[in-house]
């Protein structure tokens, strides 16, 4: 009787272990993510801009929600002194490219606004292979694009 209770208590525990998935940290968005280069697209080349004058933060959670925080506002172009947040609900897609690991869609509920983009209420950005999260919801209009890292806690 003691040893089926065992065998029982151990067959539980490996049910429970197989059931949660693995979430590897390197191939997900979930955290925080800083900006770390403005790219401008109309010159021939894209170089960084060295001199990001506005902070900008994502967070993902893993509820499919997310925030945005700026101090840049995007119609004047002029900066916030406090930041601002937007709310939203985010997608990935995967995607077969040799740099990219994931498509990944926002769109914001609140304060629209803060959307960086050609004039819709959703962003759309790319997880590369490096962990670098680009915004190239602009350069369709021949804006910027945006390079944000994870910020490692």
């Amino acid at each position: 009787m003691k040893n089926s209770f065992i065998y029982i208590c151990l067959m539980v525990v490996a049910m429970i272990s197989c059931n949660q998935d693995d979430k590897d940290p390197d191939v997900n968005i979930l955290g925080y993510w800083n900006i770390v280069s403005v790219n401008r697209n109309w010159s021939s080349e894209m170089k960084p801009d060295e001199n990001i004058d506005f902070q900008e933060r994502y967070i993902f959670n893993d509820d499919g929600t997310f925030i945005k925080f700026s101090t840049k506002n995007q119609i004047s172009g002029k900066t916030f002194l406090e930041p601002i947040q937007a709310f939203g609900i985010y997608e990935i897609n995967p995607i077969t490219d040799t740099d990219n690991l994931f498509e990944v869609i926002l769109t914001f509920e609140t304060n629209v606004v803060l959307a960086s983009n050609c004039g819709s209420d959703a962003e759309y950005m790319i997880l590369t292979k490096d962990n670098k999260l680009v915004n190239n919801s602009w350069v369709a209009c021949d804006g910027p694009s945006f390079v944000y890292q994870r910020r490692k806690i």
